[in-house]
């Protein structure tokens, strides 16, 4: 799956950063260009605390995001269910990151579709009640991981996407077509 998030990543994202300092660099150009947007907590998400990642992504995939957001709170108002947040895992990555990540990240290849702000993470493992106090509010909700699951697929079978359900690091991983 990784060649095909690539085929896309490559098409649609950036050029790419190798390392931090690159990226720290660059990003407001790219910002002010409107090459990348910051990715922030919203109505639909929390992005938690990124490691290996930055808050960015290119405006498809930023509206992608969104997306997916409007239609989970749409599925779960559908379901008479209170509102959740999911949680942002991972952003865009540098060359640099990509390798720290891979040392302790099976799934982490070399070339990753995440070097080119195009691709994101949502963990399937909790969602939130309120996002500004999320370790105190999360849950493990399967009915509404189940709605966002939903949501996903309904925009992977769109072909607004693509997704690799990642079991051990319990995420999905998905890239903007």
């Amino acid at each position: 799956m990784n060649k095909i998030h690539l085929k896309y990543a490559e098409a649609n994202g950036i050029k790419g950063f190798k390392s931090d300092k690159e990226f720290n660099e660059n990003v407001k150009e790219l910002v002010s260009d409107g090459d990348l947007v910051k990715i922030e907590n919203s109505d639909y998400y929390v992005v938690d605390k990124l490691t290996h990642s930055h808050p960015y992504l290119t405006p498809k995939a930023a509206d992608l995001l969104d997306e997916i957001g409007e239609r989970f709170q749409k599925k779960l108002e559908e379901k008479d269910m209170k509102k959740r947040y999911f949680q942002i895992t991972s952003l865009l990555r540098t060359g640099e990151s990509q390798r720290r990540l891979g040392r302790s990240n099976t799934n982490a290849s070399t070339n990753s579709s995440h070097l080119y702000g195009t691709t994101f993470d949502i963990t399937y493992a909790r969602v939130f009640r309120k996002p500004k106090l999320m370790d105190k509010f999360e849950v493990e909700d399967g009915p509404a991981i189940r709605l966002l699951s939903e949501a996903i697929g309904e925009l992977r079978k769109e072909n607004r996407c693509v997704v690799v359900t990642e079991r051990k690091e319990r995420c999905f991983h998905i890239t903007v077509r």
